[in-house]
């Protein structure tokens, strides 16, 4: 079952990827944007003071106006959802009674996701349209954990020579982060173990590419010793008549 349709099945289900999406016992509930941000931001930060919350959510009102803002709030939350939140004078959470789609996807990244569920992290974007500092600041955060998880991966499966699973590993992490060198070159590392001498050159030459319009700059010292060393291995292949896979030529 996908994330989103097991939380739809849970008491009160909330889903932040790829955009905001609240149900209840399998029904979907409308809720105003307003409380749709609070909701938000109690998911991504967990347990908050109330001063923080405010000021989050409206940052540029002076704190007594966002507090009563966020009473408000608060007031039409728990009126109308009854358990979901829980509030006292001082801070405010999410109750046990929500299921939380990047909750799961955060188990999965760490390691502690239920087993039975889908082992790897998915690709979905978080809150698409959202553009509060706390969720781009969470968005980054996010990706920058994806990635780590899929070049730890893929160092993994080169650790115990699967080849095959460190290069589709690697490529997932490249597909989230395109300028992630160290990505690259472990997925190299394993197309050259698996005679995929093209393959290796224009994964390097596509990463100088886009190193050259994201940043200026065509390369590194990392990039021109891997290049140079899939140059050698190619044509010593090639030079010794040696039998590899269709991939496996003069270059």
């Amino acid at each position: 079952m996908s994330i989103e349709g097991g939380l739809r099945q849970s008491h009160y289900g909330l889903c932040l990827m790829p955009s905001w999406g609240l149900w209840r016992n399998g029904c979907e509930i409308e809720v105003s944007l307003r409380q749709q941000r609070l909701l938000a931001v109690l998911a991504v930060q967990g347990c908050c003071r109330r001063e923080l919350v405010a000021g989050m959510l409206w940052p540029e009102s002076p704190e007594s106006s966002a507090l009563d803002n966020l009473r408000v709030s608060i007031h039409r939350v728990t009126s109308g959802l009854p358990d979901l939140i829980r509030a006292d004078r001082h801070a405010l959470e999410l109750s046990e009674w929500v299921r939380v789609d990047l909750h799961r996807e955060w188990e999965k990244l760490e390691g502690s996701a239920v087993a039975g569920e889908r082992k790897h992290p998915g690709t979905t974007p978080l809150l698409l349209g959202w553009y509060e500092d706390w969720v781009l600041n969470e968005q980054v955060r996010l990706l920058q954990a994806r990635t780590a998880y899929w070049r730890r991966t893929a160092a993994q499966c080169l650790a115990r020579h699967d080849y095959a699973g460190t290069v589709e590993s690697a490529a997932q992490g490249l597909f989230l982060d395109v300028l992630d060198e160290a990505a690259l070159e472990i997925m190299v590392v394993a197309q050259l173990a698996l005679g995929q001498c093209v393959s290796a050159l224009q994964a390097i030459i596509g990463f100088r590419s886009r190193a050259r319009k994201e940043l200026g700059i065509a390369g590194s010292p990392t990039l021109d010793r891997l290049e140079t060393q899939v140059r050698r291995v190619a044509n010593a292949s090639y030079a010794g008549f040696s039998v590899g896979g269709p991939d496996r030529w003069s270059i």
